[in-house]
């Protein structure tokens, strides 16, 4: 497995104009705070919440499609065309993804709050159609793949979940919108499932696979062992989508048994992996993977005892905190504070006669470091909050989210304006 050095040619030959990866991880950081803000919001319903319109599902959507998909969907429209030497196949379809993604994640998280829930329909087609141009987009390089194979692998794995993602969606909104006959809470628990463990879940684990060794200057991990987590996460899957859809529910408690095997095997190769950087300390990003790892195998374990039918008070709650704020916001967060800065520097070093400047120095140290202490005391506040019912908790909670977003805001304000000066950025920072 190989990555192209940040200043060589094949890479920039590869390279998205600046302004298409960074509008999607702009939009995913304004929507971070308005997920904390529609946490708030939802604050007194919120350890009580199994379902339906509201502040909650809007709060769990904004960090889902808002953070997590629009980061995912910028990042991997520029990594993986360096992955698999392959350029994206039309630029002009990356920048329509997201024209029509973004209106479509707004009106779906206005309506699902707010309401009128006709918006909501209208906002699940524009999400549908965005997803579908970046799935087209995705089909087309994975397809003329020339290189790392094991995270094409997972690239098509996570797109035939998107696949699922969007209908199993789309399904739901019919349901609510037009009284549309389904299983309801099969229908819900899939769709959770396709996007967070799926979609989500199999596309971060072939992005860590290359991205993580790069940042800590560490080997590639090893190939067969990857596969094999890869085949434990699918057989999961397809456990949870004929338990729940096609009701064969002797399946369901084997689908996060799989899930954790999965998760477990895939730490360990990444973690052995590192043990080989050649960097002694890779930062703040990296504990917030390790965080989102723990969260990610506390959700599944959670998930396998109300499987086995054990009562476990607030449950559906505590499960989507472990999912969403705990498993995807901190590893999309954490992964994210360090690609933004590689791509900038990457652009950086495009400028004729330019140096690559290192990603460390481009991206604000301190606005980052308050993020990082404002995630992990609104985590631990949202947990104890949900757990014990507290209202004020939650609310406290939503208030170091909403700090720690706005932070998160200056950290990208910053990086994005050395962007827009690159030689003199350059230069300041080689006179450091």
């Amino acid at each position: 497995m190989f990555a192209p050095a940040a200043g060589s040619a094949a890479t920039h030959s590869r390279l998205l104009p600046a302004l298409v990866p960074l509008r999607y991880f702009g939009e995913a950081v304004v929507l971070h705070f308005c997920a904390w803000v529609l946490a708030w919001d939802s604050a007194g319903t919120l350890a009580g919440y199994t379902g339906g319109f509201g502040a909650p599902l809007a709060a769990l959507h904004a960090m889902t499609l808002g953070v997590a998909a629009m980061a995912a969907m910028g990042a991997s429209l520029q990594l993986l065309p360096i992955a698999t030497r392959q350029p994206v196949r039309s630029v002009a379809l990356a920048k329509l993804a997201w024209w029509l993604f973004t209106p479509g994640v707004l009106l779906l998280v206005h309506a699902m709050a707010f309401g009128p829930v006709r918006l909501a329909g209208a906002g699940a087609m524009l999400v549908a159609a965005g997803l579908a141009v970046y799935a087209y987009l995705l089909f087309h390089n994975l397809r003329n793949a020339k290189g790392m194979p094991v995270v094409v692998a997972h690239g098509w794995a996570a797109l035939a979940c998107l696949a699922m993602l969007g209908l199993s969606g789309l399904a739901l909104v019919a349901h609510y919108e037009h009284g549309f006959g389904l299983d309801l809470r099969a229908f819900a628990l899939l769709h959770l499932a396709v996007a967070a463990y799926g979609f989500m879940g199999l596309l971060a684990f072939g992005v860590s696979y290359l991205l993580l060794p790069m940042f800590a200057l560490s080997p590639p991990p090893a190939a067969k062992p990857a596969y094999a987590a890869l085949a434990l996460a699918l057989g999961a899957l397809a456990c949870a989508a004929l338990g729940t859809v096609f009701g064969l529910a002797i399946l369901l408690p084997l689908a996060p048994v799989l899930g954790l095997a999965a998760v477990a095997l895939h730490v360990r190769i990444v973690l052995q992996s590192l043990a080989r950087r050649a960097k002694a300390d890779p930062g703040r990003a990296f504990i917030l993977v390790y965080i989102a790892w723990s969260l990610l195998a506390a959700s599944l374990a959670l998930g396998a005892l109300v499987a086995w039918g054990v009562d476990v008070p607030r449950g559906a709650a505590l499960f989507g905190v472990l999912l969403v704020p705990g498993w995807l916001l901190s590893l999309v967060l954490g992964i994210l504070q360090r690609i933004a800065p590689f791509l900038v520097s990457v652009h950086v070093a495009a400028a004729p006669g330019q140096r690559a400047p290192l990603p460390s120095a481009l991206a604000p140290g301190g606005a980052l470091a308050v993020h990082f202490w404002c995630h992990l005391a609104a985590l631990g506040l949202l947990l104890a909050g949900v757990a014990a019912d507290v209202t004020l908790l939650v609310r406290a909670a939503a208030l170091a989210g909403a700090a720690g977003a706005l932070s998160y805001a200056v950290f990208f304000a910053i990086l994005a304006g050395r962007l827009r000066q690159p030689r003199v950025a350059a230069a300041a920072l080689q006179r450091r």
